[in-house]
């Protein structure tokens, strides 16, 4: 009896490892639409897994589940809590909420065995941190800076949440902002912006600020976070406008410094003003990340040098509060 293409196709991508659609179409010698249905029933069947996008798309044998713990393990206080407060990307890519993302993690990690006091105490790390929150709307970090430079030229330093939790890694927010970055994903940006637009409402209310100024992408990307973060967000208030330029041949990246002093004079001999003549009494400077705490400090040292600005606040979507340990990923 002869094979029906469904079968031919998965005994194809069994002894290749992979197939691409139009591989598929000279063994089967069907058309490319017939294909295309049958790899859509089979990926719907959990059968085949869909890679990359057009024109390069390979279809591969569905991986088993990683997952090997009953939820039912998990409080519902302590599960609804993951689901609020835990994401998790997995090595192939998928953003994994809550419980779901909290197993996998323990699984890789190979501590599923200790699942239930592992979620207890990821949430007692999460309400440790939280409780740096002011208000419970941001963080406070100006003090820290105050400890780290030998001058400080913000008036005030903020972030909205942690990059990373002791022992448990990037936080939620700090894996939405890092892989935005990386995988330059507008979806995964549109999650940062959505979370960050009553944050900076309340905070450019609260602080009574005139102007914002973003800070510039050491590297270019075709999707900068940024840019996206700027253009989502619509706040309606000038701007004050940096730009990078560098001396040397080589841009150099403040994510690939690790010592406190080589990051100062990188911000400090790569950030300027594209214009001079502003004269705003408050003004909210704004990044993506807070490693050191070099670049914000030295651009506000810039603004309050070379115009008439005289307060200069910062704000970070993530950072580190406790011994600013220097960002790599970011």
């Amino acid at each position: 009896m002869a094979k029906d293409s469904k079968s031919i196709i998965l005994e194809t991508i069994e002894s290749r490892g992979q197939a691409r659609p139009q591989d598929l179409v000279e063994i089967l010698g069907i058309t490319r639409a017939a294909v295309h249905r049958h790899l859509k029933n089979l990926v719907a069947q959990d059968l085949l897994q869909k890679m990359g996008s057009p024109p390069q798309v390979f279809y591969r044998r569905k991986a088993p589940p990683l997952l090997t713990t009953d939820y039912k393990e998990l409080p519902e206080d302590l599960s609804s809590f993951l689901e609020n407060r835990y994401l998790y990307i997995s090595p192939e890519g998928h953003l994994l909420i809550g419980v779901q993302g909290f197993v996998d993690w323990a699984t890789r990690t190979q501590q599923i065995h200790k699942l239930l006091p592992l979620a207890m105490e990821y949430q007692k790390v999460r309400l440790e941190a939280d409780s740096h929150f002011d208000g419970g709307l941001w963080i406070d970090a100006t003090h820290k800076f105050q400890t780290t430079f030998n001058k400080v030229f913000l008036k005030q330093i903020f972030y909205e949440d942690f990059y990373s939790l002791p022992k448990f890694g990037r936080t939620k927010k700090g894996q939405l902002v890092l892989h935005g970055k990386q995988a330059q994903k507008k979806p995964i940006i549109k999650q940062v912006i959505e979370s960050s637009r009553p944050i900076l409402k309340a905070l450019l209310k609260k602080l009574k600020i005139e102007a914002v100024a973003w800070v510039p992408h050491s590297i270019p990307r075709e999707v900068p976070f940024l840019k996206e973060y700027r253009k989502g967000l619509r706040i309606a208030l000038p701007e004050v406008e940096l730009v990078k330029a560098y001396a040397g041949e080589v841009p150099v990246a403040q994510k690939s410094l690790s010592k406190l002093e080589e990051r100062i004079v990188n911000a400090e001999s790569s950030f300027f003003l594209k214009e001079i003549d502003y004269n705003y009494k408050r003004i909210l400077l704004i990044d993506d990340a807070v490693g050191s705490g070099a670049t914000l400090n030295e651009i506000a040292k810039k603004i309050k040098k070379g115009t008439q600005v005289k307060e200069v606040y910062g704000f970070a979507i993530v950072g580190s509060l406790k011994g600013f340990e220097v960002l790599l990923e970011i």
